[in-house]
């Protein structure tokens, strides 16, 4: 059993550099930090990136050249209906389905065949309903527009969270997908293709704890391993088929309050534990903290953390764990490390770690130990994103 020691006598035990790796292991802590505030920075203001097999359709000359390009020519004619888009709402009603409503409308000029169904599908939707609101004949061509509300799930990619961005897809067919039909965006109805001024999205779109990127058109090739039953439909041939997309990112400020205040108070909290456990009894009683009373409180920790972890994995649903996840990990083992700590401050005193030096190394070490981890992590998960180019 180690002997009771006066504040005076563990003080002047100290290593006479005591100050020096205090300031030491501070700037190696705030440098990790800011290492991590420089990532999240450059992650956060990234501008959105594109599928890898996505063509963006910027100018109105653009989607006419994708179909050349892809569309074989067999001697039938192709007919391209200019189709706009205009959502109002998106909500997200799990994390995986979305409820979207909007305009959508067609131009059919005069010289299509006149046995043309009219109309969109959207093949992502669970449901949809339609509503007719206007047709008109204008400038050699029928003008059709139809409000629609529709649910739509997909696929997104949370791993990244909070700084994870989603791109909302609208898909669109047209009904008579066998034959030569392909929609193309209809350019005279909006202002401008520019993403960054929202093209086809309304002025007052908002969706709870996001924020609105840029919107766009876009054709994707697509194959699909079924021919839909239709005897000459060449399944192994790329579709190109247009999609109209909402690139949206998260808004820090909630889930950075509603699920890092735990882990950081807890971990604020096992500071002060490491602080006060040590070699001077007096201390320990001044605080009432006796080592084995910590595992204790290092359990409570623990089921708190607990909580709070799955709280953050009932809202985001991910199939793996998410980047903020890491800190709550992390968590667990720095309350697993203060319990051991506080061990074998008791059991082995004369313990290197631990001999003339009041527990400082493990003082020292704390922070450092626990953003520079972190920072890892974060490079690992944006080092790639954070530096590539648009």
């Amino acid at each position: 059993m180690m002997n009771e020691l006066t504040a005076q006598e563990t003080r002047a035990r100290y290593p006479k550099y005591a100050r020096a790796v205090g300031i030491v292991s501070a700037v190696i802590a705030l440098g990790c930090l800011a290492a991590i505030a420089a990532l999240w920075m450059a992650v956060y203001t990234a501008p959105p990136s594109f599928y890898p097999d996505e063509i963006p359709l910027f100018t109105p000359t653009r989607a006419p050249e994708v179909l050349d390009a892809n569309v074989p020519s067999d001697g039938t004619p192709r007919y391209d209906i200019p189709t706009g888009i205009f959502i109002q709402s998106v909500e997200f009603k799990g994390p995986y389905t979305l409820q979207t409503s909007g305009f959508l409308w067609q131009r059919y000029a005069d010289t299509l065949p006149s046995d043309l169904d009219y109309g969109v599908l959207l093949p992502q939707a669970e449901s949809a309903t339609w509503t007719k609101v206007y047709e008109t004949h204008q400038n050699n061509e029928t003008l059709v527009g139809w409000s629609f509300k529709a649910t739509m799930r997909q696929e997104f990619d949370y791993s990244k969270y909070p700084l994870d961005r989603q791109k909302i897809r609208f898909q669109m067919w047209h009904p008579d997908f066998e034959r030569d039909i392909y929609l193309i965006p209809d350019i005279a109805g909006y202002a401008n293709l520019r993403p960054e001024t929202l093209p086809g999205v309304d002025s007052e779109f908002v969706i709870e704890n996001w924020l609105t990127e840029s919107s766009y058109f876009s054709y994707r090739l697509n194959r699909y391993n079924a021919n839909f039953g239709i005897a000459d439909y060449d399944s192994e041939q790329q579709t190109p088929e247009l999609y109209f997309n909402i690139n949206i990112k998260r808004g820090l400020l909630s889930p950075l309050i509603s699920r890092l205040i735990v882990p950081l108070v807890i971990l604020l909290q096992l500071f002060v534990i490491v602080l006060v456990i040590g070699t001077d009894y007096k201390r320990l009683e001044q605080f009432g903290v006796r080592p084995g009373a910590v595992i204790f409180t290092c359990a409570a920790f623990f089921f708190a953390v607990l909580v709070a972890e799955n709280s953050l994995r009932d809202e985001v649903k991910a199939y793996g764990i998410v980047y903020l996840e890491s800190v709550h990990l992390l968590t667990y083992l720095f309350i697993l490390g203060v319990a051991v700590n506080s061990v074998l401050l008791v059991a082995l005193p004369n313990l290197g770690l631990f001999r003339d030096n009041d527990n400082m190394w493990v003082e020292a070490l704390y922070w450092p130990l626990f953003f520079g981890i972190l920072c890892v992590v974060t490079a690992l998960t944006f080092g790639a994103l954070a530096f590539a180019k648009p």
